[in-house]
């Protein structure tokens, strides 16, 4: 028996056209990741601009002329966790420009589909050619509408997960992916400095542009759960859950993106922020780089001009994150640099200078109560160097570049499927998918040789498990690498589940991207997904449907439920007056990572059949399932569980593992 109970997970709209979910998300401890830090140990201040005396924050940017404070959100989170994990950071007080993400391209490629121009082997394939925003008639309305959409930090997960981007600005093809508009000449404005949004910012939508050479290394990233929450009566309070969660990322090297209303709550004297009330909804993206426990609850006070303290404008407590906005800063080099026109306005020579925040630096204080606070989102990278491969394949269905997820409870096994062919001779060696609830346990199965309509069918390779806290994207190594020959099917398999609220059972779910047409009140974004047969299956009560085949069903009660949990249904249906026509579903958030075979060119270590670089008893149990076809083996693990030199894999070759652990045979 089945309970299917779709839950949209929705969190309000950063800008009134781009309301998105990261899903629900709470802090706990997991079995195979690194116990994170309490509340008890982590220390009371963490400034990553000054972290051991190091600074890993990149310079404050100015998101003028547009409002792609969002995309701005993804690029600052994404390049401090990218600096902390390659040990690039500068001495504090010194400015760290070793890394510079485009947010330009962010923001161009989240809102333009994949075009017939766009399939490129290995990254994007001919069969998903017209998933994603449509903004052919929104783009002749306005060039520059792929900026005016809106959106969070949220949208990052999937972008960054499907391997396009980060891309430094340096990694400009013909000048287009720097923060300008591609003609380069700064506006000599009577009345601002920067750049005006009537030039031409469009960037080609062809595979060049979509896949230059990004930086290596992402990981996943993390949904957190706000500090901000409500209970059932609409009732806030501080989530320490949460707190503790974006605290713990910042204690981790991961600057947090996330939304906050940018109203009249600001202590302009102190520069600090405190929306107190139901009304606040998140309308601006902004960067946590530290948090203060003892900043004082009295500094974000607001008074009358006769003196008196306005009511309500104080936090219950002290405490408050240290936040990196997008309206820019001076630096002594833009004071040194600045003119004056005739209309008497300071004009700077950086388009990234404005005189905003605590010193003119860019940054403010936001209290740990702050009730306006949504979707905190960090990123995940390890170092370059520790990179296996530079070269990346990504087989993957789900391009529709969204952050809406929807997701089902059963209460018997279910489990999702993506099938895919080889496009090439190819290793694989890395799997990826996304959670959307807490506490998730994901188990995943890889086969190859499946039959049409069967993924847990063919040869199986491997299976493994893992616990996640947090909600996300994340990217799992396998313990093996498994050759594939182009044209061969194989499939990653993948059973999500969690315990019930009352711990007493298994609930079992699945994630299906979603994601809606889009209207600002000028243009519209018409959102495409494509979803073929054969491509992602779906199992339960002991059967495997196509997902293609329930399309349909899928999306009349996603709509339904996201009409139900959206807490603004009039802005909903503002956002989407299409109804339930502009709501479009995609394939399951599963992907495989491939190194094409000719960049494989790995060593084989005999007698190391599992790949960990050394020989012990796990080797000889690994050939033992082998001859009891209980798993299958990689061409690499053939050739390292050969040893006795007889061409075939046996009992034999198990035993001579086992006798060379003891040190009572030769070397092999």
């Amino acid at each position: 028996m089945k309970k299917r109970v779709f839950a949209a997970l929705l969190a309000a709209s950063m800008t009134v056209s781009a309301m998105v979910s990261c899903g629900t998300a709470y802090a706990a401890e997991t079995d195979t990741q690194p116990h994170e830090e309490t509340a008890q140990t982590l220390p009371e201040k963490i400034d990553l601009r000054d972290y051991n005396g190091k600074n890993y924050v990149t310079p404050v940017k100015n998101q003028n002329p547009f409002g792609t404070c969002w995309a701005f959100g993804i690029a600052a989170a994404a390049e401090t966790s990218y600096l902390f994990a390659n040990d690039l950071g500068v001495p504090a007080g010194e400015k760290n420009t070793n890394v510079n993400f485009s947010e330009k391209y962010i923001a161009w490629f989240l809102y333009h589909g994949i075009t017939a121009n766009d399939v490129t082997k290995g990254k994007i394939r001919a069969s998903q050619v017209g998933e994603g925003n449509d903004m052919e008639q929104a783009d002749k309305e306005y060039s520059a509408a792929a900026y005016s959409f809106g959106g969070t930090a949220c949208l990052g997960l999937n972008f960054l997960a499907s391997g396009f981007g980060p891309v430094d600005e340096s990694v400009s093809i013909n000048g287009e992916l720097p923060y300008y508009y591609a003609g380069k000449n700064r506006l000599r404005s009577n009345t601002d400095s920067g750049y005006t949004a009537s030039d031409n910012w469009t960037i080609p939508v062809d595979s060049e542009y979509r896949n230059p050479l990004s930086v290596k290394g992402f990981k996943g990233g993390k949904a957190l759960p706000s500090p901000c929450a409500w209970d059932r009566d609409g009732q806030y309070y501080l989530s320490e859950e949460g707190l503790n969660a974006v605290k713990n990322e910042i204690s981790q090297g991961h600057a947090v993106s996330l939304g906050v209303c940018f109203d009249s709550n600001m202590n302009s004297d102190n520069w600090a922020m405190f929306n107190n009330g139901n009304k606040y909804f998140s309308n601006h993206e902004v960067t946590i780089v530290g948090y203060d426990d003892n900043y004082s609850k009295d500094n974000f006070t607001r008074y009358f001009s006769s003196g008196k303290a306005a009511k309500k404008t104080t936090p219950p407590g002290d405490g408050a994150f240290i936040v990196k906005n997008t309206n820019g800063s001076l630096t002594e080099e833009d004071k040194a640099t600045a003119t004056v026109n005739k209309m008497g306005v300071t004009i700077y020579e950086d388009p990234n200078a404005g005189k905003w925040g605590i010193d003119d630096s860019g940054y403010f204080y936001l209290s740990y109560y702050d009730h306006s606070m949504e979707t905190p989102v960090s990123f995940d990278f390890e170092s370059e160097a520790s990179v296996k491969y530079k070269e990346q394949n990504h087989d993957q269905y789900d391009l529709l570049m969204t952050s809406f997820y929807a997701g089902s409870d059963y209460e018997t096994t279910s489990k999702m499927a993506n099938v895919f062919d080889a496009e090439e001779d190819e290793y694989l060696y890395s799997i990826s998918y996304r959670t959307n609830s807490p506490n998730t346990t994901a188990a995943y199965e890889i086969y190859k040789d499946v039959e049409n309509g069967d993924p847990a069918s063919g040869t199986l390779l491997e299976t493994g498990r893992t616990t996640h806290e947090l909600s996300g994207y994340y990217n799992i190594d396998l313990k093996g690498e498994y050759f594939l020959k182009k044209g061969e099917k194989y499939s990653v398999v993948i059973t999500m589940s969690r315990q019930s609220a009352d711990g007493e059972k298994t609930v079992y779910s699945d994630v299906v991207p979603f994601s809606i047409n889009i209207f600002d009140g000028a243009h519209k974004t018409i959102v495409n997904s494509v979803v073929n047969s054969g491509e992602s299956y779906f199992f339960t009560d002991g059967k495997w449907t196509d997902m293609a085949d329930i399309r349909e069903d899928i999306t009349d009660a996603t709509y339904r439920q996201t009409f139900e949990y959206t807490r603004s249904q009039k802005k909903f249906l503002e956002m989407n007056p299409d109804g339930r026509d502009g709501v479009n579903v995609d394939n399951y958030p599963i992907k495989a990572i491939l190194v094409p075979a000719d960049k494989h060119g790995s060593e084989t270590l005999m007698g190391d059949v599992n790949g960990d670089r050394k020989i012990d008893i796990n080797d000889a149990t690994t050939i033992q399932k082998y001859v009891a076809k209980m798993i299958g083996l990689s061409a690499e693990q053939i050739k390292a569980a050969e040893v006795t030199g007889d061409g075939r894999i046996t009992i034999s070759d198990s035993t001579a593992i086992q006798k060379h652990i003891a040190g009572i045979t030769v070397q092999f």
